[in-house]
């Protein structure tokens, strides 16, 4: 198996969650080898672990395309030149800065040919717990519609690689009807309506994500990350309020007799067993994770790279990508 490539300085917590995340993955994969970028102080010695030495970190409040540029010497720049220069690297992980991740992968990576531009694809929680990948969440804010078309080409090349078997795929908009939306999406929806290669199952509702009818969710940046933060937002408020429920002496007895069926509805929906978000359509796979991530959400991120990293996705989408006619170009 070939290395991944772990940010140790990115994130909230630095290496108090980089370190412990990546002993952890080493024992959950025999065959997993990490190549772990920050402070050599702080990374334990390891036979599957190397380390490259810094100790610059990009910072959540730095403008990325900056950083990049002005920080040669950073943990993320680091790791995209090792991902870039070394064929033994497959996949890059990080915690840190979203905007200095994904500027420094379209930066030092580059696009695969034929992709007009990556998307950031997080995966979604849904009721068969398979999971619903979502593109984009945040990387493209103004999109056309060969853009969204893009995106559904990849997560459909993504998800067969995962063993999806003839991905089902909707379009993010404000009613299932063919007529319904915006002009983004009414032009979308032509498109990918005419591609007979993609299982393209037509308009859905935002409340419709979870329901399991889908295994991908085209929309635009803009879309897409509304989304995300809002379901953030509403499991936050639903776990206050069932705290709240279930509190106090008076509700003892039935917290006990669910406490099992809560706990793994807890670990069902959170947001830790995915791990990080895939970036699609640079040329060698990149993992953001969330900037609190804990050791757990890390260690996720960590070994969905490593799959990633197994996949051949850059000719896949190349060529699926250069057999793909829109009229629109």
């Amino acid at each position: 198996m070939k290395k991944v490539i772990l940010d140790a300085l990115g994130g909230d917590n630095g290496a108090q969650s980089t370190v412990p995340a990546a002993l952890m993955a080493l024992k959950q994969d025999p065959n997993l080898h990490l190549v772990m970028i920050g402070d050599e102080n702080t990374i334990p010695k390891h036979e599957r672990i190397e380390v490259i030495h810094t100790t610059t970190n990009i910072e959540m409040n730095e403008h990325p395309t900056v950083a990049i540029r002005s920080k040669p010497d950073s943990s993320i720049v680091l790791g995209m030149k090792a991902l870039r220069e070394r064929e033994d690297c497959a996949a890059f992980v990080s915690a840190g800065s979203t905007g200095a991740v994904l500027t420094g992968a379209f930066m030092k990576l580059g696009r695969i040919a034929g992709v007009s531009r990556p998307a950031l694809a997080p995966s979604l929680p849904t009721a068969n717990k398979a999971g619903v990948m979502v593109l984009d969440c945040g990387a493209n804010m103004d999109c056309k519609p060969v853009n969204l078309v893009h995106f559904a080409v990849m997560a459909d090349i993504y998800m067969r690689a995962k063993g999806v078997q003839n991905p089902r795929i909707g379009l993010l908009s404000v009613g299932t009807e063919d007529e319904k939306g915006n002009e983004l999406t009414l032009a979308t929806f032509k498109l990918l309506k005419s591609l007979p290669q993609l299982n393209f199952l037509g308009n859905m509702e935002a409340r419709d994500f979870y329901t399991s009818k889908y295994d991908i969710i085209v929309t635009d940046g803009f879309a897409g990350n509304v989304l995300l933060k809002t379901l953030e937002g509403t499991g936050k408020l639903f776990s206050q309020e069932l705290k709240k429920a279930i509190g106090g002496f008076g509700a003892l007895l039935g917290k006990l007799i669910l406490a099992k069926r809560l706990i793994k509805m807890k670990k069902g929906l959170s947001e830790d067993t995915a791990g990080g978000a895939i970036f699609l359509g640079v040329k060698k796979p990149v993992i953001k994770a969330h900037g609190n991530s804990n050791p757990t959400a890390l260690c996720n991120a960590i070994l969905l790279g490593a799959r990633a990293g197994q996949m051949d996705l850059e000719k896949d989408i190349e060529k699926a990508l250069a057999g793909l006619s829109l009229e629109t170009e």
